[in-house]
């Protein structure tokens, strides 16, 4: 005959109070892995984002102080008209980031296409100006160097087969400041006197409401006048 008293025993089970701070325990220790997880991912996102500013940085300053120390120099205006610029054309200003620059016109081959008047090079124009938080290039193709390499770009919305789109040089873009000096190093704000180019570039990035700064600077030389 069996015992009673033992029969019972075996069929209990857990308590509702052990079963509830073994709930209450799991929770602790998801949300503990969940906020480990949580943290990884947003310090792993922030440094991939910081990693991408400083590349982008990188590649817009060589990219503006190339073209730069190869051009003829900066340009208070844009002398070849531009569809889709500004009402009244382009201006080299720090207030709306932007500044032209003039480089030679080539063909193909990479040679000079020379002006028969002035024996001199032809002259396409380079704007680069920001858009919200992008910088972009636009090019300005001389319409008179006959068999020109480049052509004049246009904003994303109005491309065409002979019409391509502006560069997108980075994103993130907060201020892109300069400074020109001339021949004695004195500040000016004449771009026809410049002979060289201080450039301030600040980076600004939003990561989960924390934000990701980034500045950095350059000086490059104007080396031709064409």
């Amino acid at each position: 005959m069996l015992d009673k008293t033992n029969q019972k025993s075996d069929q209990q089970g857990f308590t509702l109070v052990e079963i509830n701070m073994s709930i209450i325990i799991l929770a602790i220790i998801m949300v503990s892995i969940l906020s480990i997880f949580t943290n990884y991912f947003v310090l792993l996102t922030r440094n991939s984002v910081d990693l991408s500013m400083s590349v982008d940085a990188q590649n817009l300053l060589r990219s503006v102080t190339d073209e730069i120390r190869y051009g003829a120099g900066v340009r208070q205006t844009n002398s070849i008209a531009d569809t889709y610029g500004p009402v009244g054309g382009w201006n080299t200003s720090n207030a709306t980031f932007v500044i032209i620059t003039a480089v030679p016109a080539v063909d193909t081959n990479e040679a000079y296409i020379i002006d028969p008047y002035t024996n001199k090079p032809y002259l396409n124009e380079l704007v680069y100006y920001k858009s919200v938080r992008t910088m972009y290039k636009r090019t300005l193709a001389n319409p008179a160097a006959v068999g020109n390499k480049v052509k004049t770009s246009c904003p994303a919305a109005s491309t065409t087969p002979s019409c391509p789109a502006d560069v997108s040089l980075a994103e993130n873009v907060n201020t892109m400041v300069f400074a020109l000096y001339d021949q004695d190093n004195n500040t000016t704000n004449d771009p026809l006197l410049a002979r060289s180019i201080l450039i301030n570039l600040s980076m600004l990035a939003d990561t989960f409401g924390a934000p990701l700064t980034l500045d950095t600077s350059i000086r490059t030389t104007l080396r031709n006048d064409f």
